[in-house]
């Protein structure tokens, strides 16, 4: 099924990755990696992408279907153009597939999408970016403390107060993210 098939919920068709889900390298679920393309990647970026693949692998059988590859992409926090996908999506069909398996999901990861590997800093610093309204490189602490425990990986108060006490806020409530940036990660 794809997104397009019906108006159900992108989330109808998700489950849960499934009981077998161990390691890459050594699970008969995914033998379709040939060593030389698990090599191209860490073992958290493997983690990473066979945790989405499994996500849309609905019955669990080591392949998603071809129309799935753009939606796996974009969980993976890529947004590949609606004409990426179907380059993509058309590359795989002329090799005859119209299921991926996980070994030929890494192939278009690694062909396609070279930047993967994203500096954890340089992506922290354009999100804050966002909050920067007046774009001299601050935001409000205010809004920092809501956003360290609304988005993403939510900290506890604890945890928000003990960044905030190294951050160096600055008189009128507003602190630099830059420099938040390299305190929170230079540990």
């Amino acid at each position: 099924m794809t997104l397009n098939d019906d108006a159900t919920s992108p989330r109808d068709h998700v489950s849960s990755p499934p009981d077998h889900y161990d390691d890459v390298t050594s699970s008969p679920y995914y033998s379709s990696v040939p060593d030389y393309m698990a090599e191209n990647f860490s073992k958290a970026q493997l983690d990473e992408f066979k945790e989405a693949f499994a996500l849309f692998d609905g019955k669990s059988s080591g392949s998603v279907p071809v129309e799935e590859i753009g939606t796996i992409v974009r969980s993976l926090g890529h947004n590949p153009s609606k004409t990426d996908v179907q380059s993509i999506q058309e590359e795989l069909r002329k090799e005859g597939k119209s299921e991926v398996e996980f070994g030929d999901f890494l192939g278009v990861l690694a062909k396609y999408f070279k930047d993967l590997e994203v500096d954890p800093a340089t992506e922290l610093k354009q999100a804050f970016k966002v909050f920067d309204k007046k774009g001299d490189g601050t935001i409000n602490v205010n809004e920092l403390i809501h956003i360290l425990s609304t988005l993403g990986e939510q900290l506890t108060e604890d945890e928000i107060e003990r960044m905030l006490a190294e951050g160096n806020i600055e008189s009128n409530g507003e602190i630099n993210y830059d420099m938040f940036v390299k305190l929170i990660t230079s540990e």
